[in-house]
């Protein structure tokens, strides 16, 4: 009895239900099934998520032929009841079926019968955005089956309609719910949306409760997974709303003019082609009259346009994004200023650009006074860094005269002498690697360092490089391996310049390197370039620092330790220096998986001076010394 009741409920609910026995193999595989009862929940459902209008045993049987979704595993109808069969319970989730559409499915196994209860749900998606709506003034938002039901609406339409809650809504139609003449205009828009499966927009007037409104409105299909239509969505504004905006959007204009007029910074109203208010502040700025524009805001960028700006400050424009800068501009008069500007785009209620506007801003002689400022610094640091080389040089010269008298010591105060004569060598070289890399970063932000090309056999110089270091990297007990594809290669190149670069990174492979670590140095040959490689297998670089790692002052660790220090300024001037070749350098590294740092060289030649040579070898002393000072530290 108590089941009979059970079963009479399922019958009557709004989920779907399906009562059925199976029938098995000689194996005890299920084989197939026989339906032995069902609702009409479980018929509309179905006809919801095969878009059928018509279904009988046969389609439902159909139906539960195709393969169920377990878990992301699929599995056929028959292996589901097995399922079920040996637990008793089994759910199974179809996840998104349709736009905003769910499915669930609960199987029971009761004695030698099965039920099924389906549960289709559009909670997701769509009631989401209805409640975001809910937020938005004279927008009205509805969702309708493919008969024209409604499923949900925001509660901007219940408040509108009378209705006291999302609930009391759904399943009802529209003739439940308007007049009949309007819902058969209506209907027919709907069924010309499913039946072509587009979008349409028109004008409705609907009687709301507190009287007729006209509102714009717009309905669009709702699709399955097939896109095929199962249904309709609908949202509407309302007229007077979007009226209001205009009329606001007019008054503020004319408030925003009053205070622009006393602003110091050229203000400006847009729309997409035309200028449409201009403050009087642009005559003081750009010195004529605004009648130079016409009111054309593609005549206004003209001013911005030169050989770097070729589309002035209009380049990768978007009318409705916030866009900001600063250019220089020329005005008519021959003057150049430098202008800050920023454009802000003015939206409706639908979040649509409809104008913008722009603000403009003399910075002249604020950048002119950063210029000043950055000579300044740049100045402070050349003549500081020069200062300090000649004291150091001669501590170096004092300590050199030390050594060559070490000699005349006896054995103990030989040894005694030399170990603090040779720590305190190691920091003056320290000292004046300092000073080179302040006085070359300086020398690189003010352009003026200059580059002094031969053409030589790259391949054996850096090798050359290399085997000038080796006692550099047999001391920490780590090897280095010297590879080339090729055996010549003659380019154009600042010798001294590309030993600093090799030097350098060297250097960092020797003090970041595990320990009795490899390093090795690659040099190929592709059709443009000669391509250098040195690549070590310490502890790589951290993600995070790897698109900085050429910047000046940038460290690769701060917690790295004290022997491991620098000034940040090596990688910053090896790029430097490879782009004064018009190379490229880059980094690889992976943490845990060592570094590598690539450079490039255009194989070009060039034409020789008859003092280069001397050049490179008047630069060349105590280099390598100094390059490798702190290894010891």
């Amino acid at each position: 009895m108590g089941g009979k009741i059970y079963e009479r409920i399922l019958k009557n609910s709004k989920d779907g239900f399906l009562k059925i026995k199976g029938y098995k193999n000689k194996n005890g595989e299920y084989v197939g099934f026989d339906i032995i009862e069902y609702n009409n929940s479980l018929i509309e459902i179905l006809k919801k998520i095969l878009a059928k209008s018509n279904l009988n045993i046969d389609n439902i049987k159909e139906a539960f032929s195709k393969k169920f979704d377990d878990n992301n595993q699929k599995i056929k109808f028959e292996e589901f009841l097995k399922i079920v069969e040996k637990n008793e319970f089994k759910n199974v989730s179809f996840g998104k079926i349709s736009y905003g559409m769910y499915l669930n499915i609960d199987g029971y196994y009761l004695e030698e019968y099965f039920i099924l209860i389906f549960k289709l749900n559009f909670e997701q998606e769509i009631f989401r955005f209805s409640e975001q709506l809910d937020k938005t003034t004279g927008v009205y938002f509805w969702v309708k089956d493919i008969k024209g039901n409604y499923i949900t609406v925001n509660k901007k339409w219940l408040d509108e309609v009378g209705f006291e809650s999302k609930e009391s809504i759904e399943g009802l139609n529209s003739y439940d719910v308007w007049p009949k003449r309007q819902c058969d205009n209506f209907r027919a828009n709907e069924k010309e949306v499913i039946e072509d499966n587009t979008i349409k927009i028109f004008e409705e007037t609907f009687p709301f409760r507190n009287g007729d409104k006209t509102v714009d409105t717009t309905i669009w299909p709702l699709l399955d997974k097939d896109n095929h239509p199962i249904g309709t969505m609908g949202i509407a504004i309302d007229g007077k709303c979007r009226a209001r905006f205009y009329e606001n959007l007019n008054n503020n204009e004319k408030n925003f003019r009053e205070i622009t007029k006393y602003c110091d910074s050229v203000f400006f109203i847009r729309d997409e082609k035309n200028i449409i208010y201009m403050s009087p502040a642009y005559e003081t700025i750009f010195e004529e009259s605004c009648d130079y524009y016409a009111h054309d805001v593609y005549q206004f960028n003209n001013f911005f346009k030169n050989e770097e700006q070729k589309e002035g400050i209009l380049k990768d424009y978007e009318f409705d994004k916030m866009n900001e800068g600063r250019a220089k501009a020329k005005l008519k008069n021959g003057k150049e200023k430098w202008i800050q500007y920023k454009f802000l785009p003015i939206t409706d209620e639908d979040g649509k650009a409809i104008k913008r506007i722009g603000i403009l801003t003399d910075i002249t002689k604020e950048v002119a006074l950063e210029e000043e400022k950055e000579k300044i610094r740049l100045d402070f640091f050349a003549n500081i860094s020069h200062e300090l080389r000649t004291p150091v040089n001669l501590i170096l010269s004092s300590i050199q005269v030390l050594k060559l008298k070490l000699s005349t010591l006896d054995k103990e105060n030989y040894n005694y002498f030399s170990n603090y004569i040779n720590i305190m060598q190691r920091n003056t070289f320290r000292l004046v690697k300092l000073i080179n890399n302040l006085i070359d970063s300086t020398k690189i932000d003010s352009k003026s360092i200059e580059i002094h090309p031969i053409n030589s056999d790259i391949i054996s110089f850096i090798e050359d490089t290399c085997s000038s270091v080796l006692h550099f990297v047999k001391s920490k007990n780590m090897n280095l391996i010297f590879d080339t594809d090729i055996e010549e290669e003659i380019i154009g190149f600042d010798p001294s310049y590309i030993e600093r670069i090799m030097l350098n990174l060297l250097s960092n492979a020797i003090k970041f390197n595990k320990k009795d670590g490899n390093i090795f140095v690659n040099v190929s040959v592709n059709e443009k370039d000669v391509v250098v490689e040195v690549k070590d297998e310490g502890p790589g670089i951290p993600e995070e620092k790897i698109p900085n790692i050429f910047d000046r002052f940038e460290q690769v660790r701060s917690k790295m330790k004290s022997e491991r220090e620098g000034t940040g300024i090596g990688l910053y001037i090896v790029k430097a220096l490879v782009d004064l070749h018009n190379g490229t350098v880059r980094v690889n590294s992976e943490e845990k998986d060592g570094c590598s740092i690539i450079f490039t060289l255009p194989r070009k030649k060039i034409e020789e001076k008859n003092d280069d040579n001397i050049i490179f070898k008047e630069n060349k002393s105590n280099m390598i010394d100094i390059e490798f000072s702190d290894i010891y530290l």
